[in-house]
């Protein structure tokens, strides 16, 4: 059940997300036991990912509220591996049953299988890692003294870099970082406990930290965002940096939180300077309905490729849009229904959608099976519609962009005052952001030498 649902679960996730790339495989070639640490921004969608971006099966460290009693608790206990942790928050009752959770996990690490544990206790969208509980340090610690420092349990931390999670066709780079040998903080000193504890806490964060965005606050969060819907093109078109390569737009990413961070706290003045002309030029862009991109390529005409993208392209997009769009309209309208907020939107859009189409795609299959002489056709019927699926989305996301583009072409061709406007403010945004790159670049290059 577990490999199956791994599968499913792959294919959903393929069409969930427009880009998803695995970084750091290697650092988990050796074998286990291990624990795998990491941010929770998307609820039950942090798990999945996790799962099925790496080979080992998972055993998760679940909120005990969660799994409930009876038969789901079974079910998610047996085939879905979830072991259950009784927060005293939430089930102050049921807290003591957590010795036997701990128990079960130094039994798991033991014999070599792998747990996933979010060490920050809650679910937050935020790109920032809170302070770490211990328990993970803890579950390491006893399970190294109970094996005689011979467990060589091995904690990985991996950051989960959403676009954003609660958005269909967004990105998603899954970062795998290198493995902390656990017992390298450990003695067999009763008294050293605390001390140890704590040391490997401090520096599973920290490592943590390295495998995400970690932006201190929603305000620098908010102007990160910025910096990606203008500058972060022409910088990423300057260092060759391509569309498919999330893990150079990762360190990108990475160095603009650092510039930042350094220009907010050792130059305000030009800090405020840069976020005043950033939110006067998008907020001009707004004004008329356009975007950073448009404005770039206002002298760009629709080319060749893409013409014949959308003639030939038309043909599977018909077959894929017809194919898919009563369950991908009845997705949506149980999406609404159930109104979920926060954390959850992103799972539950995605639990919901991959149960609606697989229920669609087998019904299909097998009413054609049971109703016509094409018995064994019928079974190419599901990939045929996924594929076709997944052309329709590509398709109508490009024809709604290229529209849309000639539309604001057309309105900046006949409004030419608005247009050198806008392309001034951009000149003179893109000329200020190159200026404080080589000043934040030289001021690395001083601290390096």
């Amino acid at each position: 059940m577990y490999s199956f649902l791994k599968i499913l679960v792959q294919i959903s996730l393929r069409v969930y997300f427009r880009k998803v790339q695995v970084k750091g495989k290697e650092n988990i070639e050796d074998p286990g036991p291990y624990i795998f640490i990491a941010n929770h921004p998307s609820a039950f969608m942090d798990p999945i990912v996790i799962a099925t971006s790496i080979k080992p099966a998972i055993y998760f460290l679940a909120a005990g509220e969660y799994m409930g009693k009876g038969f789901k608790y079974w079910f998610m206990n047996k085939f879905l591996h979830m072991i259950p942790v009784y927060r005293p928050e939430t089930m102050p009752g049921e807290t003591f049953k957590n010795d036997k959770v701990f128990d079960k996990c130094i039994e798991h690490l033991q014999s070599g299988r792998t747990i996933l544990v979010f060490p920050e206790g809650a679910s937050n969208t935020e790109k920032k890692i809170s302070p770490l509980k211990t328990g993970v340090a803890r579950i390491v610690r006893a399970t190294e003294i109970a094996s005689n420092m011979e467990a060589h349990v091995k904690i990985v931390p991996i950051g989960l870099n959403y676009s954003n999670p609660h958005k269909f066709r967004s990105d998603l780079l899954v970062n795998i970082g290198e493995p902390i040998l656990a017992a390298n903080y450990f003695s067999l000193h009763q008294e050293s406990e605390h001390e140890e504890v704590r040391a490997l806490t401090d520096h599973m964060e920290e490592q943590l930290i390295n495998t995400v965005l970690h932006v201190e606050n929603h305000e620098l969060e908010e102007l990160l965002d910025k910096i990606n819907q203008t500058y972060s093109r022409d910088l990423k078109k300057k260092l060759g940096v391509g569309f498919e390569n999330l893990n150079r737009e990762f360190e990108l990413n990475k160095l603009t939180i650092s510039a930042i961070n350094y220009f907010k706290e050792h130059d305000p003045e030009e800090y405020n300077s840069m976020t005043t002309a950033i939110d006067e030029y998008l907020t001009e862009l707004e004004k008329y309905g356009a975007s950073d991109k448009e404005v770039r390529k206002v002298d760009e005409k629709t080319n060749f490729t893409e013409r014949l993208f959308l003639i030939w392209g038309s043909i599977p997009f018909l077959i894929g849009f017809i194919g898919n769009i009563l369950p991908y309209e009845l997705a949506i309208l149980i999406q609404k229904k159930l109104d979920v907020k926060g954390s959850f939107r992103g799972s539950i859009i995605l639990a919901v959608g991959m149960f609606i189409f697989l229920v669609w795609y087998v019904g299909i299959m097998v009413t054609v099976w049971l109703t016509t002489p094409l018995s064994y056709f019928s079974l190419l019927i599901p990939p045929v519609l996924y594929f076709m699926g997944m052309h329709a989305l590509v398709f109508s996301t490009a024809y709604q962009y290229l529209t849309h583009r000639k539309r604001v072409r057309q309105f900046l061709a006949k409004n030419p005052d608005v247009s050198n406007g806008l392309l001034e403010m951009r000149q003179l945004l893109m000329n200020r952001f190159e200026r404080l790159r080589a000043k934040f670049d030289n001021r690395a290059e001083v601290n390096a030498s």
